[in-house]
């Protein structure tokens, strides 16, 4: 039977009033009185849209929950961007921050790491103790990147990082090096793991790039294209 049909026969129990569920509907019944098209109804009847909602941004594709923060870099008018309030480019980040050919990266990156670099940037606050934001039981941080860095040895070692917070171990996230490929990376936290990372329930990503020494030419540096941030209850 169609769902069309099942949806027809269903109503029509309901508005006759029948009280035996186990009731077996006659197929030539059905060939007589349920409609072949939605167009001879003579009720209207409104279908469930099945479709899958567009992601915000491309960092929110393919995950559930409620969007938090949805940034597309491509699509901003660069840093300054009223859609890019709250984020901090600038206090840890001689170098600078830049948006270049849809990417959020380091300027100048071949010359990053002469002398030795640190270049950070911070999301806003996703405070899971206020508001409507009580109701998630944890968040996750959706990151669509390049790495191409330097893995060397210690010397000439460069490394993308993820903290909460603040750039110490106990808070990392995740840790980077070397030359990956262009990729969706999701980090999910429960809230009582933020509580017991931070003593808190504050979720603000912090972003570190770090160059030991520069590499010009060589490398392309960390190129971020899309950040989420996505509430789950």
């Amino acid at each position: 039977m169609s769902y069309k049909k099942v949806a027809v026969v269903s109503a029509m129990l309901v508005v006759g009033g029948c009280q035996d569920l186990n009731a077996e509907i006659n197929p030539e019944w059905l060939a007589q009185n349920c409609p072949q098209n939605t167009s001879d109804m003579k009720t209207s009847c409104v279908m469930p849209d099945l479709a899958t909602p567009t992601p915000k941004c491309a960092a929110a594709k393919g995950l559930s929950g409620d969007t938090l923060l949805c940034v597309d870099f491509g699509k901003v008018n660069g840093l300054t961007d009223p859609l890019l309030n709250g984020w901090d480019f600038t206090s840890l980040c001689p170098a600078g921050w830049e948006i270049a050919s849809g990417k959020l990266q380091v300027k100048n990156f071949s010359t990053f790491g002469t002398p030795a670099s640190t270049c950070t940037f911070t999301m806003p606050n996703t405070d899971l103790s206020t508001g409507t934001n009580g109701n998630y039981k944890s968040v996750t941080l959706s990151v669509v990147q390049k790495v191409d860095i330097s893995d060397g040895t210690v010397t000439k070692q460069q490394t993308a990082q993820i903290y909460l917070g603040a750039a110490i171990a106990s808070n990392r996230l995740a840790f980077s090096s070397g030359e990956n490929a262009r990729q969706q990376n999701t980090y999910g936290v429960s809230r009582a793991d933020l509580n017991a990372i931070r003593g808190d329930f504050s979720f603000q990503p912090l972003f570190q790039l770090f160059s030991q020494q520069a590499f010009p030419f060589m490398t392309k540096g960390w190129q971020i294209e899309s950040i989420a941030v996505m509430g789950n209850p």
